[in-house]
């Protein structure tokens, strides 16, 4: 009897793990969940190919659920996550505001994705320590920051110093949260990664961006240079 609850306590765990999975690979698997459903994204839903092509169900399943206090549940996956940083930039953009955290947070996601591939741990640029630390944390900040991208998509456009100060203390709040994650990492791991961000390795060469200038267990270091990957001049942490 205690085998069968538990496994019907699994079971409904699986069953709305797969509800909150909001990409699907085919219609197929879309209609399997919702058979009622239409692919349109007005429930939040889209394809695989949606958000590769960044198409129009794409757009309407991100308006749905940046509107949702919880909808980061609906991104899984770090993929997922670099596509909506990118669809909130743009959108932002469109309206007016001329913050530039989401853009960086697209080009920083974009060159982490690339340490989880065979060829970054073949070369030596990446371990299974450092993919945890990737996948992890993309995860922790994108769920905690999930309600500053929501209000302000709510919020009246900020632009120039406002913007500014916005992008600072977002930021400045991503590098607190992702602080205690550094500190865990093996001397190793560190050193592996500090390389790849300092662009000394062929691999890393390859990857868009600037160097990497500081110490990756300093707040402010790794701040100042995400400051720098939005061009903006003279920040000032203390803002």
């Amino acid at each position: 009897m205690v085998a069968l609850k538990r496994l019907l306590i699994l079971t409904l765990l699986i069953l709305s793990f797969k509800a909150e999975c909001k990409e699907f690979s085919s219609i197929d698997d879309y209609i399997k969940t919702f058979p009622a459903g239409k692919h349109n994204g007005l429930d939040g839903n889209w394809l695989k190919a949606d958000r590769e092509k960044e198409s129009e169900i794409w757009n309407q399943a991100n308006k749905i659920n940046i509107k949702k206090p919880n909808g980061y549940l609906e991104y899984q996956d770090i993929y997922q996550r670099c596509g909506f940083y990118k669809w909130f930039e743009l959108k932002t953009d469109s309206l007016g505001f001329e913050t530039r955290w989401a853009e960086a947070a697209k080009e920083t996601t974009s060159k982490l994705k690339k340490l989880l591939t065979s060829i970054a741990i073949a070369s030596g640029n990446s371990n299974k320590e450092i993919e945890e630390f990737v996948v992890t944390g993309n995860g922790i900040i994108f769920d905690d920051i999930w309600k500053d991208l929501k209000a302000l998509y709510e919020h009246q456009p900020l632009r120039g110093i406002d913007a500014e100060i916005w992008d600072g203390h977002l930021l400045l709040k991503e590098q607190n949260l992702i602080d205690p994650y550094y500190r865990k990492l093996s001397k190793t791991s560190l050193t592996k990664l500090q390389k790849s961000l300092r662009k000394e390795t062929t691999f890393s060469k390859m990857m868009a961006g600037f160097e990497f200038e500081g110490n990756l267990l300093s707040i402010q270091d790794r701040w100042l240079y995400g400051m720098k990957m939005m061009h903006y001049q003279n920040p000032d942490i203390n803002r």
